[in-house]
C-alpha cells in the first residue's frame, strides 16, 4: 500500500483556511487534494476540541499549500518524492526543493532528526516546508538549523519541538526566513528561537508570524532561556503570535537587535516580558514594540531594559496593553520611549486553557493577533529601508539591500585550468567570507579581514560551473551585512 494514495491535484497556493471558533479547529474542504492512506480526493479537517496547547487554534488563520514533493516515515530517501513514493526524512525533502516548490510532511508523523537548511529559494519565490495534505501537523523533533547563506525559506503549519536539541531550536542565521502558523516548544529544555549569532551570521528580515511559542527554557528559570531571542539581527518582524509560559523573556532583544517590528502579539505568563538590551559597545536600537498584550510576567516587569555599556536609541513601546507584571508593568525606563500604553486586565476567554482570545468588552480590544498591523512599522517610516530596520522618523540605521551590496565589488579570473580566483573589494572595514559551490555541494570556503577600500582574494579549485557567495560583515555592525553572488563557467 502506498504511503499516500497517488492523485493529481491543482495548485491551490495561498488558500486561506476559514478560522474556527475559539477552542475549535477550522473545517475546510480542499478539492483535489489526496488524503493519506485513502482514495478520497478531498481533504477535510474534522471539528474537534483541542486536547493540548498544540491543538488550539492558531493566532491567525493558517494558509494551505499545494504540495510538490512528499515525505513520510514509511518512505525512502531513494524514492521519487511523490505522494505514492515519498521520501523518508525531512532533510531529503527540504534538500530536494527548488525555488517556488512546496515540500509536505505527513500530518501526524514525527520526524526525529537534525534538519539543516542546505538549499535556498529566491526573493518572492521561497521554498516551503509544511504539513499535508490532510488534517493535523507533522512534528520536527530535533534541531532546526538555518545557517548564514541560506535564504528565502518558509516553515509553516508544523510542530517544532527542540527537546532533543543541544540548547537552541530553531537556530536561524540566514536571511528572509519565515515561520508561520507553527507550534514551537522545547518542553523546558533551553532557548527556542535564537536569531543571529556573532561568528555565525547576522540574520536579516526574518518573519515570525501567527505561531504559538511556549514552554521554552529550563525550570527553575536561569535568566538565559527565552521564547524568542534576537541576538544579532536586522529587520526582524514578530507579529500575531501567542508567546507564553517561557522560563525567561518572552522576547529578548540583546545585544544587537536592530530595526525590529514587534506587533499584535500576546506575551503572557513568561518569567519576564520583553527587554531592550545591549552589552559593551553594542546596543539594540530602533526597535518598535506596538499593539501587543504583555501580561502576567512572573519574575520582573512586563517591559524593561538592560544596558551593559552603550545605551540603545530609537526604541519605542507604543499602544500596548500591559497587566500584572511581578515587578510592575514598566521596569527602569532607559534606552526606550513610552507612548499611549494602557494598564488593563485583557480578560482572556480562557487563559488557563491557553485560549488568549479576548472576551467581549475587553479593555484591550483591538490589540493582539488578527488586528490590522499598526503603521509604526520601522520599515514603513519615510526614508526607511524596506524591512531592513530604518530608524523612526526617516533616519536609516541600516541601509537598503541595494546600498549594502554596493559596498562590495567582485572580480574573478581563471589563473590556471581548474583554479578560480575571486577578489572582493570592500568600501568599509570588516570581514569577507567566500563560499564556493558546485550545485548544492560546497567545495571551498575562505575568510579574510579587510580594511576600507582594500581587496580580499581567495582561490578555489573547480572544473565545473561554480557559484561563489561573498559576504561582507562590516566592523561597524550597524551598517548591516552585504552579500553578492558570482557564477562562472570552467575555463
Amino acid at each position: 500500500m502506498p504511503v499516500w494514495a497517488p492523485t493529481q491535484f491543482p495548485k491551490h497556493r495561498a488558500l486561506l483556511l476559514s478560522a474556527g471558533l475559539a477552542g475549535v479547529m477550522a473545517v475546510i474542504a480542499v478539492p483535489g487534494v489526496a488524503q493519506q492512506y485513502g482514495g478520497s480526493t478531498t481533504t477535510t479537517t474534522t471539528t474537534t476540541a483541542p486536547s493540548s496547547s498544540s491543538d488550539l487554534p492558531a493566532p491567525v488563520a493558517p494558509v494551505a499549500f499545494s504540495c510538490d514533493k512528499f515525505a513520510a516515515p514509511g518512505g525512502g530517501d531513494g524514492a521519487a518524492g511523490t505522494a505514492a513514493s515519498p521520501y523518508r526524512t525531512a532533510q531529503k525533502l527540504q534538500d530536494s526543493l527548488k525555488p517556488g516548490q512546496v515540500g509536505c510532511l505527513k500530518p501526524g508523523a514525527v520526524f526525529q532528526e537534525r534538519l539543516r537548511a542546505n538549499v535556498s529559494g529566491r526573493p518572492g519565490n521561497p521554498i516551503t516546508l509544511t504539513s499535508g495534505p490532510g488534517s493535523g501537523r507533522a512534528t520536527l523533533l530535533g534541531e532546526l538549523y538555518v545557517p548564514d547563506g541560506a535564504s528565502d525559506i518558509v516553515y509553516a503549519n508544523l510542530k517544532i519541538n527542540g527537546r532533543t536539541s543541544f540548547r537552541v531550536n530553531p537556530s536561524v542565521n540566514g536571511d528572509r526566513i519565515t515561520f508561520s502558523n507553527n507550534d514551537i516548544t522545547d518542553e523546558h529544555h533551553g532557548i527556542c528561537f535564537h536569531i543571529g549569532k556573532p561568528g555565525e551570521g547576522v540574520a536579516e528580515n526574518i518573519t515570525i508570524d501567527g505561531n504559538r511559542i511556549h514552554d521554552c527554557g529550563r525550570l527553575p528559570s536561569t535568566g538565559f532561556d527565552h521564547g524568542v531571542y534576537l541576538n544579532t539581527t536586522r529587520g526582524v518582524r514578530i507579529t500575531n503570535n501567542y508567546i507564553y509560559d517561557n522560563a525567561d523573556y518572552g522576547v529578548h532583544l540583546y545585544p544587537n537587535a536592530q530595526g525590529s517590528y514587534i506587533a499584535n502579539n500576546v506575551i503572557d505568563g513568561n518569567g519576564r516580558g520583553l527587554t531592550f538590551s545591549g552589552e559593551g559597545g553594542t546596543a539594540s536600537s530602533n526597535n518598535v514594540v506596538v499593539n501587543n498584550i504583555i501580561s502576567n510576567s512572573k519574575d520582573t516587569a512586563n517591559i524593561e531594559s538592560y544596558w551593559g555599556g552603550s545605551v540603545g536609541t530609537g526604541n519605542r513601546a507604543e499602544g500596548n496593553c500591559l497587566w500584572n507584571g511581578a515587578k510592575g508593568n514598566i521596569g527602569q525606563q532607559r534606552g526606550f520611549t513610552l507612548s499611549n500604553n494602557k494598564v488593563a486586565n485583557p480578560d482572556f476567554v480562557n487563559r488557563a486553557a491557553k485560549n488568549f482570545a479576548l472576551s467581549a468588552g475587553s479593555p484591550c480590544a483591538g490589540k493582539g493577533p488578527g488586528n490590522p498591523l499598526p503603521a509604526s512599522d520601522p520599515s514603513s517610516s519615510p526614508g526607511g529601508s524596506s524591512g531592513a530596520g530604518a530608524a523612526p522618523g526617516g533616519g536609516s540605521s541600516v541601509s537598503s539591500p541595494r546600498a549594502r551590496a554596493a559596498r562590495l565589488k567582485l572580480g574573478t579570473s581563471w589563473i590556471a585550468a581548474g583554479r578560480l580566483r575571486v577578489s572582493a573589494t570592500s568600501k568599509v572595514a570588516g570581514r569577507v567570507t567566500m563560499q564556493a559551490r558546485i550545485g548544492k555541494r560546497v567545495i571551498g570556503r575562505c575568510s579574510r579581514r579587510v580594511l576600507a577600500n582594500r581587496t580580499a582574494r581567495c582561490t578555489f579549485r573547480a572544473r565545473l560551473r561554480v557559484t561563489v557567495i561573498v559576504t561582507l560583515r562590516p566592523k561597524n555592525t550597524r551598517l548591516g551585512v552585504s552579500r553578492k553572488t558570482v557564477t562562472r563557467n570552467p575555463k
